[in-house]
């Protein structure tokens, strides 16, 4: 008897194919990679199978969201949590075979939710910060697999969402769906890009840490502190990989990693691509600097 092999979506592939690359140029970074890998790809066949924003798509109010206003400020995500225990049966047993340390909670949060002694409902408190408590599991390890288990449903209703606001201007650092920081950046051109963009990186992309999505922003400035002095903004950086770096603060402190992809014939997938930049992370906080957003890697112990 044989069985059917799920397909490949693009997405899938591309992660593949940039931690491929990523592994044979950084092989240090080979068991970070090697770990969430699995969980990268695993969470975006669930994102491309989940249901995005449901019913009526909320009101945007053009003048309010030019002012800052995001577009869930007054109501948050819609609820998630019923699809959630179908996400840790698919979830929970790749992140337990990538983090070994972390099997014996995950499985004991696995069996929690399948009994039902970990209502859904707690669960997505959980992905939110909400504190909520499983009998032995950490805070720490709850907090990171229930961001993971959510995280595809959430991307899932900001790609609706970004569609209701393209083209309405919006100025501001954080997230335009959610509010959230970003943790990454993005240079990129485009074939519209005018001759000074062109010239001069093309256009910067922020990512949001929450729910991935991207806005543009002013490139030569502090999207914490909005400081636009050019002696005061820092760009740590390897020579030897020139197209990543970290935009550092040296007013606020405050730094968020940048991918310039304008002069890349392969652009990695964007979480492959801030898994890459680990080191630039660690140099920028030994220097004092402080990410704007974490990565869901920020927070796990280093045994992991």
């Amino acid at each position: 008897m044989q069985t059917a092999t799920p397909e490949i979506s693009p997405a899938q592939r591309g992660i593949d194919l940039a931690l491929t690359r990523a592994t044979m140029e950084l092989p240090a970074l080979a068991p970070l990679l090697n770990a969430f890998g699995p969980l990268l790809a695993e969470r975006a066949r669930l994102r491309e199978s989940a249901r995005g924003w449901n019913g009526k798509r909320p009101a945007i109010d053009p003048e309010r969201f030019s002012l800052g206003v995001s577009i869930l400020t007054d109501s948050g995500f819609q609820d998630m949590s019923s699809q959630l225990p179908g996400a840790a049966k698919q979830l929970l047993p790749v992140m337990a075979a990538s983090f070994p340390a972390l099997a014996a909670e995950l499985s004991i949060l696995g069996e929690s939710i399948e009994t039902g002694a970990t209502k859904p409902k707690k669960l997505a408190g959980a992905a939110f910060g909400a504190p909520v408590e499983v009998p032995g599991v950490s805070a720490e390890t709850l907090a990171f697999a229930a961001a993971e288990l959510a995280r595809p449903f959430i991307e899932r209703q900001a790609a609706d969402l970004m569609a209701l606001v393209k083209g309405l201007p919006w100025n501001q650092p954080t997230c335009p769906v959610c509010g959230a920081a970003p943790n990454m950046s993005v240079l990129r051109k485009s074939g519209d890009d005018d001759a000074f963009i062109k010239s001069h990186g093309g256009r910067r992309f922020l990512r949001c840490s929450c729910c991935s999505s991207e806005w543009t922003h002013k490139r030569v400035s502090c999207p914490s502190c909005g400081c636009e002095e050019p002696d005061e903004l820092l760009v740590l950086r390897d020579p030897a990989r020139p197209f990543e770096r970290a935009d550092a603060c040296t007013r606020c402190k405050a730094f968020v990693l940048c991918l310039d992809s304008g002069e890349l014939v392969d652009v990695p997938d964007a979480d492959v691509a801030a898994l890459t930049m680990l080191p630039l992370e660690i140099k920028a906080c030994e220097q004092g600097y402080v990410p704007m957003a974490l990565h869901p890697w920020s927070g796990l112990p280093q045994e992991v």
